[in-house]
């Protein structure tokens, strides 16, 4: 059940603040998404300030596949990292000097994308930005 929705302005602090007020009029929240890893982390401080065990008494799911929120993953303070991966620029780069050349282009061109658990974090935080 969603008790509440709020920008964090894709920012850590920004994040922090709306989870400490999320968590101030929800006490009994028990789970937070964020749009990305950066206000996930924010909500993360949030939850410890608050006395509670992230990844915990409260589950927190983000967006992006930072360095950083893997490693939170990985210490058991996040529950989840739905990656978006930014390093498809050799594959643009690529299928632009294809069209130029006159060579066919696929329709659909796909950009690989990775989640991380509890139980791939620490093996997988060397493919981590």
């Amino acid at each position: 059940k969603v008790v509440a929705q709020q920008t964090g302005d894709f920012d850590r602090s920004k994040g922090q603040q709306v989870a400490e007020q999320l968590l101030q009029s929800n006490p009994d929240i028990d789970a937070i998404y964020a749009e990305n890893d950066e206000m996930g982390l924010g909500a993360m401080q949030a939850v410890l300030s608050a006395g509670k065990q992230p990844g915990k008494d409260v589950k927190i799911v983000s967006i992006d596949g930072t360095r950083n929120a893997v490693q939170a993953l990985a210490d058991g303070q996040y529950n989840a990292v739905i990656e978006s991966n930014p390093r498809f620029g050799p594959l643009a780069f690529k299928t632009l000097t294809d069209f130029y050349a006159g060579q066919e282009i696929p329709e659909d061109i796909i950009i690989q994308d990775s989640e991380y658990d509890q139980d791939n974090a620490e093996k997988n935080l060397g493919n981590a930005f």
